[in-house]
C-alpha cells in the first residue's frame, strides 16, 4: 500500500434546518392604506421638491445635463422581483439593494413568532433599494403612488409596486450625508489638513450605470466638478463584471476644509447625483514593529524541491536576502515598488512569507517544497505622522490593483504569458481599515468573489485585528483570578460586535476568511521584562481576543475558520477604560523572520500575533517528506476553529493549502483519482480546510460562558460541533 493518506469523502447528509426568517409578503402586520398615505405622502412631496431644486441648480449652471436623482426606498421585509417592476418603468434604472439594520417595532410594523402569535417587542428586518430616476421616471413613480393611495388598480406588470408601497417605510433622495459620513473620508481629510497637506486624495465611487455612454457622461461630469475646484483626476477603474466604476482624485485642502470644519454641504461636487461614496485613499495597510530580536542563526532551510509556485502572497515586499527567505521567493514587481522600499520597512511581507514557507519558527517545521510567488501591493506610508506602516499607494485604486495582479498571474498582461499559471491559492493578509462590513459587499469583496469564480483560485483572507478591548469592569485585570479574567474578556469581546466588524474584503463569499486562535509554540508569557502584561486566557484553544467578528453577507458565518495566530497579552491603558494588546517583538507569539538592525541584517526574527499569521500558516507543505508526512504537517498547521480572525492565522491557512495541493496531486494518480481532476484544485482545498473544522474544547468553554435562554437558538445555528475531523485540530467558530 502506498504511503499516502486516504482522503475519505463522506456521503452528503441532510442540510441543517435553519430557523425561519422574515421573507417578502405576509409574515408581519402592515399599516392600512390610509395610514401609509398619511405618513408617506409628505415624503413623496419632499422628493419632488428636491428634484425641482436640482433642476433649477442645473439651469443656473447653464448646463445641458438632464436632472437625475437616486431615490432610496426602505421597505420592511423584502419585495420579491422588484427589479422586474423597476424595468417596467421607462427611464428608471435599478442600482442596488442591501439589507439594512433591523428596525425597532412600532404601531405599524412589529414581529411575529408564528402564524398565531405576535411578538410586538421583536425588531423587524428591513431592506434598502436604490433606483436612478429622471424627471419622467419620477413622475411615473409619483403617479403610481397616487394610484395606490387612492385605491386604483395597476396595469399588468406593475403589481410589485403595490407590494412595495404596502411595505414602504421611508422614501428619500440619496444625499450628501450618504456620500460622506460613514466612509472615513472626513476624518482622513481632517488629519491631512492638520498636518499641512495641501492636496488631499480620495476615491470617488460612482453609481454603476449599465450603459457605457451613461458611465462616460458620469465620469465627465465628476471630472468637470473636480477641475472647477482646481483638483485633478489621477486614475479611473471600470470593471463591468462587479459593477464597479471609480475615480481617484486629488483635491485642494482648502476646498474640502468647510466640509469637516463647518459641516458645510453647499459644494456642488458632494451634491453630484452621479456619486455614490467618497472614500479615504490608502486605507489598505499593515502596521509594523518598532524593534526586532536577533535570531538564533537557525540552519539554512535548503532549496525548494519543486519549481512552480502554487501559493501567491499579495502583501508588502519581503526582505528577499533574509537567510530564511533567500532562494524561496519569486518576486514579481511590475509596478516598481522596490525602488524606494527600504529594508527596515519590509516587515509585514517578510513575516507573512516566513509563516507561509516555514510556519512558526519556534515549532521547527520543515519548509514548503515549492517557492512562494510574491506580488508587492504595499509601500511605506509617506505620511510621516503615521509611524511605521505599509499601505497601498495613495495614487492607486486598490480594486484595480488586485484585479490587474490576478489577471497578470493567471492570464497574463496583453500578449504576455501568465507569470505563475499554477497558482491556485492567493494569500491576502491585509484589510481596508476604514471599511468595516456594513450589510453590502464592498467592491473589493465583490472583486474577490468574481476572480475566484472566473480564474478558479482560492483567496485566503484575514478578517482583521482589533487591538483594544473595552474594559468596563472596575477591578484592574491584574487583580482578577485568571479563570475570572478569561470569562470577563470573552463576555466583553462577544458584546462588542458592532465595533469588531469584519474589515473589507473579509466578507467575500467565495473567499476563505480566517481568524486567530490564542495559540503558538512559544513558552514565554508575559514578555520578558514586561511583568504588567497578562495572558488573558488559560486555554490555548479559544478564539483570540484580537479577532474581528460578526456576521457576513446576508448573515453568513464569517470568518469561516480559525487558525493559530499567536497568544495575545494585554495591559490596561493609562487613563482609559480599555485593555491594549502588546504590539512588540517579544514572546509570546509566533516567531517569524524580520528585517534587522542595522538595516539589511539578514538573520533577525521577531514574535508576531494576529489573523494575518493564521491566514499565511494555512498554506505550507514539508520538504523531502513522504506525502503521508505532508498530511501530518497539514494537521499540525490546521489547528482551526470557526468565526473570528487575525493576520497570523491567515498565513497558516495558506501554508497548509500549499501542503494539501501536493497530497491531492499524488492522489489524482491513484485508482479513482479522476474525481480529483473533475473539480478545480481550489475547490478541494477550500473543502478540506473548511469541512474539517471543529470547535474542540473551545465549544464547551464558550457555551458555558455565553449561552443563555435568549441566544440558545444562535448557538444551535452557528456553533458547529464536529466529532472526529478529517484533519484533526481544526476548529469551527461562533457569533454571539
Amino acid at each position: 500500500m502506498p504511503e499516502r493518506p486516504l482522503l475519505v469523502l463522506p456521503s452528503p447528509g441532510e442540510p441543517v434546518a435553519r430557523p425561519r426568517r422574515f421573507g417578502g409578503g405576509g409574515d408581519f402586520p402592515r399599516p392600512t392604506r390610509e395610514d401609509q398615505a398619511e405618513r408617506l405622502s409628505p415624503q413623496f412631496i419632499a422628493l419632488q421638491e428636491a428634484f425641482d431644486k436640482r433642476r433649477a441648480e442645473l439651469r443656473m449652471e447653464a448646463s445641458d445635463l438632464v436632472p437625475e436623482e437616486v431615490v432610496v426606498l426602505e421597505t420592511v421585509g423584502t419585495v420579491d422581483n422588484f427589479i422586474s417592476a423597476v424595468k417596467r418603468v421607462p427611464e428608471m434604472e435599478y442600482l442596488a439593494e442591501v439589507e439594512a439594520d433591523a428596525i425597532p417595532p412600532d404601531d405599524d410594523y412589529f414581529g411575529i413568532v408564528d402564524d398565531s402569535m405576535e411578538e410586538p417587542d421583536k425588531a423587524v428586518p428591513s431592506r434598502v433599494s436604490m433606483v436612478f430616476t429622471n424627471q419622467s421616471a419620477l413622475q411615473q413613480m409619483l403617479s403610481l403612488w397616487k394610484d395606490w393611495s387612492s385605491g386604483r388598480t395597476f396595469r399588468r406588470g406593475l403589481g410589485r409596486w403595490k407590494t412595495l408601497f404596502e411595505q414602504l417605510r421611508d422614501v428619500r433622495p440619496w444625499g450628501v450625508k450618504d456620500r460622506l459620513l460613514e466612509t472615513g473620508v472626513l476624518k482622513d481629510w481632517r488629519e491631512r489638513t492638520e498636518h499641512e497637506q495641501n492636496q488631499v486624495p480620495c476615491e470617488i465611487e460612482l453609481w454603476y450605470r449599465q450603459n457605457q455612454e451613461l458611465r462616460t457622461m458620469a465620469r465627465n461630469r465628476v471630472t468637470d466638478l473636480v477641475e472647477r475646484l482646481e483638483g485633478r483626476v489621477t486614475a479611473e477603474a471600470d470593471i463591468k463584471e462587479i459593477a464597479y466604476h471609480a475615480l481617484l482624485v486629488e483635491l485642494p485642502a482648502i476646498a474640502v476644509r468647510p466640509l469637516f470644519e463647518e459641516g458645510e454641504s453647499d459644494i456642488t461636487l458632494v451634491q453630484c447625483e452621479q456619486i455614490q461614496f467618497f472614500r479615504a485613499s490608502g486605507q489598505m495597510s499593515a502596521a509594523l514593529a518598532d524593534e526586532v530580536q536577533e535570531g538564533d542563526e537557525p540552519a539554512l532551510p535548503g532549496e525548494p524541491t519543486d519549481g512552480s509556485p502554487v501559493v501567491a502572497l499579495f502583501d508588502g515586499l519581503p526582505l528577499q536576502e533574509h537567510r530564511l527567505l533567500q532562494g524561496w521567493l519569486v518576486v514579481d514587481d511590475p509596478d516598481g515598488f522596490e525602488v524606494d522600499y527600504s529594508a527596515n520597512y519590509r516587515q509585514h511581507g517578510t513575516a507573512m512569507a516566513s509563516l507561509i514557507l516555514h510556519g512558526d519558527l519556534a515549532a521547527h517545521e520543515r519548509p514548503l517544497p515549492r517557492p512562494l510567488y510574491v506580488r508587492p501591493i504595499l509601500r511605506p506610508d509617506p505620511r510621516d505622522w503615521i509611524t511605521d506602516s505599509e499601505t497601498v499607494p495613495e495614487g492607486t485604486l486598490v480594486v484595480d490593483l488586485i484585479h490587474r495582479a490576478v489577471r497578470r498571474l493567471i492570464k497574463g498582461d496583453g500578449d504576455e504569458p501568465p507569470v505563475a499559471p499554477h497558482v491556485c491559492v492567493i494569500n491576502l493578509s491585509i484589510g481596508i481599515r476604514g471599511r468595516p462590513f456594513d450589510h453590502a459587499l464592498s467592491p473589493l469583496a465583490r472583486l474577490l468573489d468574481w476572480l475566484a469564480w472566473h480564474y478558479k483560485v482560492l483567496f485566503i483572507v484575514s478578517a482583521g485585528n482589533c487591538t483594544e478591548i473595552e474594559w468596563l469592569t472596575g477591578t484592574p485585570p491584574g487583580q482578577l483570578p485568571l479563570p475570572d479574567l478569561q470569562e470577563q474578556i470573552i463576555r466583553l469581546v462577544a458584546a462588542d460586535a458592532r465595533n469588531r466588524r469584519l474589515l473589507s474584503p473579509a466578507e467575500a463569499v467565495n473567499a476563505l476568511t480566517v481568524g486567530s486562535i490564542h495559540k503558538d509554540a512559544s513558552r514565554a508569557t508575559p514578555p520578558p521584562g514586561y511583568p504588567d502584561w497578562i495572558d488573558p486566557y488559560t486555554a490555548q484553544s479559544l478564539p483570540s481576543p484580537i479577532n474581528r467578528q460578526g456576521m457576513g453577507y446576508r448573515r453568513g458565518i464569517k470568518p469561516d475558520v480559525l487558525a493559530a495566530g499567536g497568544r495575545v497579552v494585554v495591559q490596561q491603558a493609562l487613563g482609559k477604560p480599555t485593555l491594549k494588546t502588546y504590539p512588540g517583538p517579544l514572546p509570546p507569539g509566533q516567531r517569524v523572520a524580520s528585517p534587522g538592525s542595522p538595516p539589511g541584517a539578514q538573520g533577525a526574527e521577531r514574535h508576531s500575533t494576529g489573523t494575518s499569521n493564521a491566514t499565511a500558516l494555512k498554506h505550507a507543505p514539508r520538504t523531502g517528506v513522504p506525502r503521508v508526512g505532508q498530511a501530518a504537517a497539514a494537521r499540525a498547521c490546521l489547528s482551526l476553529n470557526h468565526p473570528r480572525s487575525r493576520g497570523g492565522g491567515t498565513a497558516l491557512v495558506s501554508r497548509a493549502c500549499g501542503l494539501l495541493y501536493d497530497v491531492a496531486d499524488d492522489l489524482r494518480l491513484e485508482p479513482g483519482g479522476r474525481i480529483i481532476a473533475s473539480l478545480p484544485r481550489a475547490v478541494w482545498l477550500k473543502a478540506l480546510v473548511a469541512h474539517g473544522a471543529t470547535w474542540g474544547e473551545a465549544a464547551s468553554i464558550l457555551t458555558g460562558i455565553l449561552k443563555n435562554r435568549d441566544n440558545s437558538r444562535k448557538f444551535k445555528e452557528y456553533v458547529v460541533s464536529g466529532t472526529k475531523p478529517p484533519l484533526s485540530g481544526i476548529r469551527a467558530r461562533t457569533h454571539t
